[in-house]
């Protein structure tokens, strides 16, 4: 089972915000470096297609970091997915007439529904969607080290 609570906000967008809860800030929030991570192996054309405009967007987004290829990988291979299920489904249709006579849904059209939500949820971690880019908040520079709430205050309202 996973954690319990909503997803814990990153240490210097609490800081920026006042953590107004009073709890303790993570000093040591690791910090991956700000580049791309190496394409894997496994992933296919239309994913390492893929893999490559999206390196390129969220390097100039400044959100891609090295720590981010697994995630990356899965968001890239299940647009791969989406696009191969749904060129096959644009072809044969929504409906197919079984041996014995009665007409089905497509099993593609589950496999393209999924795709879309992976892809759809995968993409919001990395701000790739209006609502989640609204909710990202990303410094210019790479991060060294925790900011105290002063540095930030005078950085953004100086």
């Amino acid at each position: 089972m996973g954690q319990r609570g909503p997803i814990p906000m990153p240490t210097s967008v609490r800081l920026l915000r006042g953590n107004r809860g009073k709890r303790p800030v993570n000093s040591r929030e690791p910090q991956p470096d700000r580049k791309a991570p190496a394409c894997p192996e496994h992933l296919d054309a239309e994913a390492k297609k893929e893999w490559k405009r999206l390196c390129k967007l969220l390097l100039k987004m400044n959100v891609l970091t090295e720590a981010d290829g697994m995630a990356l990988a899965c968001l890239c291979q299940n647009w791969s997915t989406l696009r191969k299920a749904q060129t096959k489904l644009n072809e044969t249709g929504m409906l197919f007439k079984t041996p014995s006579g009665y007409v089905q849904q497509s099993p593609l059209v589950g496999i393209v529904g999924t795709c879309i939500d992976k892809v759809t949820k995968l993409g919001q971690e990395f701000g790739l969607t209006p609502a989640a880019r609204g909710r990202l908040q990303v410094s210019e520079a790479p991060a060294t080290s925790v900011k105290s709430p002063w540095e930030l205050f005078d950085e953004r309202y100086g």
